[in-house]
């Protein structure tokens, strides 16, 4: 059902955090990522910093963006079934899924993830300061044309 009509998103915003499922969201969110079994072997030693293939990596490097409501840890990655690519990395343009590509591991999909333009505005999002409204934190999405989860 509807919670009602608001003169603005920001009141619509704050009567959505104060239902259960606006604190169970908050909660998720402020929660620390799990921690993920590792289920590779331990990494090969490291390649010496001054071979081109360690600048290389560096160059590549990107902060993977954890999610402690999927199921795989991270944000933008669904596992599939089984096989030798069971990992999709997916991301949503214009209100359409793009699916970005297949991988072996959670973490291969998430890589992928991370070089988006969406990955790179969800850790702006992520690193800005809450928004209050009446001394309420809302809750941001920006799936969302009011930029409030649950808010249109």
């Amino acid at each position: 059902g509807s919670l009602g009509y608001y003169a603005t998103v920001e009141e619509a915003a704050r009567v959505y955090a104060a239902t259960p499922e606006g604190i169970a969201d908050l909660a998720a969110r402020n929660a620390p990522p799990t921690p993920r079994p590792a289920k590779r072997p331990a990494p090969l030693p490291a390649v010496p910093p001054s071979s081109s293939a360690a600048a290389s990596k560096q160059s590549s490097a990107v902060q993977l963006i954890t999610s402690a409501t999927n199921k795989t840890g991270f944000k933008g990655v669904y596992k599939l079934g089984s096989g030798a690519t069971p990992y999709s990395a997916h991301v949503y343009r214009n209100g359409d899924q793009v699916v970005l590509g297949h991988f072996a591991t959670a973490e291969e999909a998430a890589r992928c993830y991370a070089r988006t333009p969406e990955a790179k505005a969800d850790l702006a999002v992520s690193a800005a300061p809450p928004v209050l409204f009446d001394g309420v934190e809302l809750i941001t999405s920006e799936r969302s044309n009011s930029g409030f989860k649950c808010v249109c």
